[in-house]
């Protein structure tokens, strides 16, 4: 064989091989990572036949590493009666890699409806801010539906090393004032203001600009790995949180004419 040509077979056999080769732990995509999915699962959801005025949807944070927990949450979530979508609210992998991702994406396609993921703090450790951007989408997003719109965050603040930049507050005070279509505001974050993982500077500012829309009907949190709901102060919207996949419990959520009409924390 002339040599030209070996050194064109082996160089072809190599970069054919490199979409299923692996190079490292810490990489951020192959060729069968799944994109975009807040996106393509919205689409998915604005598809729906709407049967129902009243919004139904689960909220659970901490997937990571609870994969077991994670497929009886399907189940689960599988046997609601006119569910209309559940939100992973943070920490979907706990080191920030792709295969926890995609180990947690083979899981959830098992559920009959659309699913969003929320960027938690776990999420962006190592290559994990590029991770999520890809197999996500943005860490600040919104959402419509049935007249409820979902205003998704970033709250982890200590990644950042308390920059004063997490959450974004002018992100987010512009979404408050784009609401003159919808019935009621839902916020949607992983890290609770009142943890310390949150910019202790940031705290009031932000819960006060979550109250300062009369629409704002909860903010949804995650982290603690336990359940709560607390006011921070009198007359403020319920700041509630969700427990862990792992402890086997989740927030059931249901909204109807712009209230929120029940909140239930369900054990499995």
């Amino acid at each position: 064989m002339p040599k030209y040509l070996f050194i064109f077979l082996f160089f072809t056999t190599i970069l054919s091989a490199c979409d299923n080769i692996e190079f490292s732990p810490n990489q951020a995509f192959n060729k069968n990572s799944p994109t975009n999915l807040n996106h393509k699962n919205l689409a998915l959801l604005y598809q729906k036949p709407v049967t129902s005025d009243t919004l139904r949807f689960i909220l659970s944070g901490d997937t990571q590493r609870a994969y077991d927990q994670a497929v009886d949450l399907v189940k689960e979530a599988n046997n609601i009666p006119n569910l209309d979508f559940l939100i992973i609210n943070g920490d979907i992998s706990d080191f920030g890699l792709l295969q926890e991702k995609e180990w947690i994406y083979d899981i959830f396609k098992q559920l009959k409806v659309p699913y969003i993921g929320v960027v938690g703090n776990h999420d962006l450790i190592a290559n994990g801010v590029l991770v999520y951007q890809r197999m996500f989408g943005d860490f600040n997003f919104s959402f419509t539906y049935k007249g409820i719109k979902f205003i998704c965050h970033d709250t982890n603040s200590r990644e950042y090393n308390f920059n004063g930049k997490v959450p974004d507050l002018n992100w987010i005070r512009k979404e408050l004032q784009n609401t003159d279509d919808v019935e009621g505001i839902v916020s949607v974050a992983h890290i609770p203001p009142r943890s310390g993982d949150f910019d202790m500077n940031l705290r009031t500012p932000y819960e006060e600009l979550l109250n300062s829309n009369p629409k704002t009907i909860v903010s949804l949190h995650s982290h603690e790995n336990d359940n709560a709901a607390y006011f921070p102060f009198e007359g403020s919207i319920p700041f509630i949180v969700s427990e862990a996949v792992v402890n086997r419990e989740f927030l059931y959520v249901e909204i109807a004419n712009g209230k929120l009409i029940k909140y239930e924390n369900i054990k499995y």
